[in-house]
């Protein structure tokens, strides 16, 4: 949550002219609720289990950049779907950089703020890290300009594409 998933994802479309797809859009298109009322009302599981329908709606060939909520990587499901289709990039935000741009989001935009608080979401920050470093094919420290770093993430997901393509028999 707050690494700069859908910056870098807008950023990444901006430069490289390929289709996107936001998994929390698709739930909510798919669902007819936004994702914190489906949070408050049916919970995480049930958003997890949205999530993961909206994920394998995804056609695979079309070379998507899809731009994820941060608890997807609870779902070991939706972790190899991500692997088997594409590169998958860990925005490695500092705690402090979260925090501060948590503070920034409007009221309401984010669900788990208000039901955790502080500790609680540095605690979920912290268990989830070991998830993100599994999953990722590569980490961008994700503290910083944006921008750059969406660059820097373009420029190594055409590498790590190219070096699967290599890799192949």
């Amino acid at each position: 949550m707050a690494s700069g998933k859908s910056t870098v994802s807008a950023s990444l479309l901006a430069s490289t002219n390929r289709l996107s797809a936001s998994i929390d859009e698709l739930v909510e298109h798919n669902d007819g609720s936004g994702v914190a009322e489906i949070f408050s009302t049916r919970g995480q599981a049930a958003f997890r289990d949205l999530e993961l329908k909206a994920l394998g709606e995804l056609d695979p060939s079309r070379n998507l950049v899809v731009d994820t909520g941060g608890g997807i990587v609870e779902t070991a499901a939706a972790v190899a779907m991500l692997r088997a289709n594409g590169v998958v990039i860990w925005l490695d935000c500092s705690w402090k950089e979260v925090r501060a741009r948590l503070k920034n989001a409007p009221v309401g935009m984010r669900p788990l703020v208000t039901e955790l608080g502080w500790a609680g979401l540095e605690e979920l920050f912290r268990s989830r890290r070991p998830l993100y470093a599994a999953a990722a094919d590569f980490r961008l420290k994700a503290d910083g300009d944006l921008d750059i770093i969406a660059r820097t993430a373009m420029l190594r997901s055409l590498i790590w594409q190219r070096h699967l393509e290599k890799s192949r028999p």
